[in-house]
């Protein structure tokens, strides 16, 4: 066993392992996975990203666990490096893996989950798939054997219940687990770090926003003592608020560059808008851009403030 730790909490069913992200991400940012244990069942919620499968082994002998006391593994969403790992599991721990219904097709499909991402615009085809997103995962998929809505309740005994709780916007089909006996809500990317190298990824801005709403009155509501996140170091409830409104202010900030790019450049096209966005924030001009730049013209063209004309696009007054 490696002499450093991968573990990297620890508070009553929960540990969490940490795993590195490649590329732009490297040295930046981790991704974490969380073993939950009850009386009867050991949990585990995502799976991680491919490259951090020796690292999810090590939690294994740390924790003292066996492969074989992995009963559950639960998906928040189907992003690569949320479900690299799915395969590998299910084969050395026959798991049952349950998520969302809604993305079921991706998480069963590795290429089918890259394309529909990394490739879903033209502009994004120039972006290799394997570096980007299929590296990321295992060549072999581990699709989901049953689904779970919100509301939900996953009991592992011994008063440790986890209640599903959706969360979408990042992903259209994302769910977090709120565990009661500690109080402590786990999420994985609608809150997303304050720093981060990638503008803020969402599908849906309407959406994303009512998400913020929903986590935050649910901390009241749940009085949430602990938030656990994917990309983020754990805060107090009362501390989670001070990052959801960074977080809404970075949505809020994308849509205004937008606006006024769009009023000063008449015409300007897709590809160029999302690089002068990203330059203002001095993020990558990646594809996970031009996910939210589509996201908030279809919004904004909607609304009737945007409207398209000569292939770019033009303010509407």
């Amino acid at each position: 066993m490696s002499e450093k730790s991968v573990i990297s909490y620890r508070n009553g069913p929960f540990a969490t392992v940490s795993m590195g992200l490649p590329g732009d991400h490297e040295g930046k940012t981790a991704t974490r996975v969380f073993f939950v244990k009850g009386a009867e069942k050991l949990a585990l919620i995502d799976s991680g990203l491919y490259a951090g499968y020796p690292s999810l082994e090590q939690g294994f002998e740390e924790l003292g666990y066996a492969k074989s006391d992995l009963d559950l593994l639960l998906i928040t969403h189907e992003h690569m490096d949320h479900v690299g790992n799915n395969g590998p599991l299910k084969e050395q721990t026959g798991c049952t893996i349950i998520g969302h219904k809604g993305r079921a097709d991706r998480v069963a499909d590795n290429m089918l989950n890259a394309k529909t991402i990394v490739h879903a615009f033209p502009e994004g085809e120039d972006f290799d798939l394997n570096v980007e997103y299929l590296d990321w995962m295992a060549p072999n998929e581990g699709p989901l054997d049953s689904f779970v809505a919100d509301g939900d309740i996953i009991d592992l005994g011994g008063g440790v219940k986890l209640e599903v709780v959706e969360c979408l916007g990042h992903s259209m089909s994302e769910i977090g687990f709120f565990e009661h006996s500690t109080q402590t809500l786990v999420i994985a990317d609608p809150l997303l770090p304050v720093f981060n190298p990638v503008l803020y990824l969402y599908e849906d801005p309407a959406v994303m926003r009512a998400t913020f709403d929903r986590i935050e009155a649910f901390i009241r509501e749940r009085d949430v003592q602990t938030v656990i996140f994917a990309h983020e170091e754990p805060r107090t409830g009362a501390d989670t608020f001070e990052l959801i409104d960074n977080c809404r202010a970075r949505v809020d900030g994308i849509e205004d560059s937008m606006l006024r790019n769009i009023k000063a450049k008449p015409g300007i096209g897709f590809a160029e808008l999302r690089d002068l966005v990203c330059d203002e924030f001095e993020k990558v001009r990646e594809w996970r851009a031009l996910v939210s730049i589509d996201a908030s013209l279809k919004a904004f063209e909607a609304a009737g403030r945007i409207r398209q004309e000569s292939g770019g696009w033009v303010h509407a007054g």
